[in-house]
């Protein structure tokens, strides 16, 4: 299977869905998506752009191989086979026994539409802004979406796994700045592990 796929950045939640609505496309999922990563010790999967992943999308459960990416612009096309599975720990511990490990964990708030065979995802990630994502079989047909959508060419770009990381540990720091107790601890780090908070970011993207 070819996925094509766009991610639009810099969106009004309300103005998007307005339009999606009047195309006709119809809402066909609302709910937590949470993805969770997989790859080798060396990150083989990485070094060769592709991507091994479960994941949970309401009560249903995933597994999907991604292979290396085509880009043509800003819209990206790569192979994905995928297969439902019933149980997340026996898959869990399937992947590890083959020498795979979770590497991170990505979850957010889904809204999707379908309009014959195009799926707009209207995705929320803790700190960041919404995010719409345009996928078909084609670069052509997303290309006509984002057209009809009056996307603007500067809201056309990637989303960086990295961002995405970043941005929750982010929010979970402050949070975790409100409570005293922790707030003691980070004071009292040493100078050597100053940055440690925000270290780690180095994954490569999906």
């Amino acid at each position: 299977m070819k996925e094509i796929e766009v991610k639009i950045r810099h969106i009004n939640k309300e103005e998007i869905i307005a339009k999606i609505e009047a195309l006709g496309a119809k809402k066909i999922f609302t709910g937590k998506v949470i993805d969770y990563r997989f790859d080798t010790p060396d990150r083989d999967l990485s070094r060769q752009g592709k991507a091994l992943r479960i994941r949970q999308k309401g009560k249903y459960i995933y597994l999907n191989l991604k292979g290396k990416k085509k880009s043509v612009q800003s819209i990206v096309g790569r192979d994905e086979i995928g297969v439902k599975i019933s149980n997340f720990k026996t898959m869990h511990r399937i992947l590890n026994d083959l020498g795979y490990i979770k590497i991170f964990d990505l979850r957010k708030y889904r809204t999707e539409y379908r309009l014959d065979d195009i799926v707009f995802d209207l995705d929320e990630y803790v700190g960041l802004e919404p995010m719409l994502e345009i996928e078909s079989d084609s670069y052509e047909k997303v290309q006509e979406y984002i057209d009809k959508l009056e996307i603007k060419e500067e809201d056309v770009g990637r989303i960086y796994i990295r961002e995405i990381l970043a941005a929750k540990k982010k929010v979970d720091y402050e949070r975790n700045m409100k409570n005293p107790n922790f707030r003691k601890k980070v004071m009292e780090k040493t100078e050597d592990e100053e940055d440690a908070v925000f270290d780690g970011d180095t994954i490569s993207d999906d």
